[in-house]
């Protein structure tokens, strides 16, 4: 039977289509555009919040005018690429020597005012949307970054964030005091620091209806807690870095992989503002933190990945191993190595590994198995049973050395 070039193509694409949904992880951190990086226009003026995408006000119905003017109830959109004013960075109309905290975008939120005007008690509510509906009884992280402007006449406590369904949402006063809202994450801080991002964070039971984050201060002066700076009558905040991640979340360090002298390779995620802390296995020492990224190891290693999420530490890794990894008489590579049964719970069998040390190490790189006697058949034979039965329950590491070469093959496994 002849098959053509086009028919073997389509086939491809559909065993592609087929299988996509299978193979691609779902978006860690839940708010859309957390950075505020991502813009339909560059920011020229105040009051063009909705230039940022999935990012709002409490009226979702406004727009970015075509002309500027202060509306209460109205962030700003501050990025780098605005032209010298009020939106720019690292100078603006109320900030100067404010970078963001992270890439390229920040908010501008009026958190307080107590001043006789039109609007008593006014502020700016910044809305963002959510990738999903959050799901009913699950607990999340929910985290955003604070720093207070320089030229500000109070610094507050109060600053929070509300999750809901969207009927926060309003075409009335929306530059009014919420207090009818409560905030599920709320900071009793008063915050004075101009030189240092200031983490708000906490956790919260969802009731599975919250599609939509707004940050702000819901309380009015009577039950605020201020410190007075000077006359002007406010206070502002710039407001980076927002998260809402699932305390369910599985840390997962990518899928181990080979790469070639000289190569790179990704590991971990695509995605910043993640609890994650990254080490080389044994080190100890950190060498990245958030989400995943590139690495450029001379020989095999073995990466950790260490999550701290709603007060429990977790732990994955991925090795990167660097060709070649032959050992012993050039005849054995890494693809004839097995390990095996992996989950185990008695012991582990290592097999086609002739001429070979082994020993089994934690994920702080501690050896707990070490070479010796209960290995000798792994030098001389062709397959070894080890027993594993008095190692606690967690992830290991194999790591089968050429006794001659000192070429080695590592391999993770996991006591169950």
């Amino acid at each position: 039977m002849v098959i053509h070039n086009h028919a073997v193509k389509k086939y491809i694409v559909l065993i592609c289509v087929l299988f996509l949904p299978l193979t691609v992880k779902s978006q860690i951190n839940l708010v859309l555009n957390p950075e505020f990086e991502s813009f339909s226009a560059c920011p020229d003026n105040i009051d063009e919040v909705t230039y940022c995408k999935y990012w709002n006000t409490l009226d979702s119905s406004w727009r970015a005018p075509d002309w500027a003017h202060e509306l209460p109830g109205v962030p700003q959109y501050c990025h780098v690429c605005a032209p010298m004013g009020a939106v720019s960075i690292p100078i603006g109309g109320m900030h100067y020597d404010h970078f963001p905290r992270s890439k390229n975008g920040m908010m501008e939120v009026q958190m307080f005012y107590n001043g006789a005007s039109t609007f008593p008690q006014a502020r700016d509510y910044l809305q963002g949307h959510l990738t999903q509906n959050l799901i009913v009884g699950h607990i999340y992280q929910v985290s955003f970054y604070v720093i207070s402007e320089q030229i500000n006449g109070y610094a507050v406590n109060k600053i929070g964030a509300f999750l809901d369904n969207g009927a926060i949402d309003t075409t009335h006063n929306p530059g009014f005091v919420q207090t009818h809202c409560i905030p599920q994450i709320i900071d009793t801080t008063i915050i004075n620091d101009t030189l240092n991002w200031h983490k708000i964070e906490d956790t919260f039971a969802a009731d599975g209806t919250e599609k939509l984050i707004t940050i702000g201060q819901f309380s009015d002066v009577s039950r605020t807690n201020y410190i007075t700076l000077s006359s002007l009558g406010l206070a502002w905040y710039l407001v980076d870095d927002v998260s809402v991640i699932d305390c369910d979340n599985i840390p997962f360090a990518g899928n181990d992989t080979f790469i070639h002298p000289g190569d790179s390779a990704f590991i971990g995620p695509h995605e910043n503002l993640l609890p994650y802390t990254w080490y080389k296995l044994g080190s100890g020492v950190p060498i990245d933190s958030g989400g995943g990224g590139w690495v450029h190891p001379t020989v095999t290693t073995t990466y950790v990945l260490k999550q701290i999420l709603c007060g429990t530490v977790r732990y994955d890794t991925v090795i990167v191993n660097v060709w070649p990894v032959l050992v012993g008489n050039q005849q054995w590579s890494v693809g004839s190595l097995r390990v095996y049964p992996n989950p185990a719970t008695i012991e582990i069998t290592i097999e086609n590994a002739p001429n070979c040390e082994v020993a089994f190490y934690d994920v702080t790189g501690r050896e707990v198995l070490k070479s010796g006697p209960a290995f000798a058949k792994a030098t001389t034979g062709e397959r070894i049973a080890i027993d594993i039965s008095k190692l606690e329950k967690g992830i290991y590491f194999v790591a089968v050395v050429d006794s001659v070469t000192g070429a080695k093959v590592v391999r993770k496994v996991i006591k169950e």
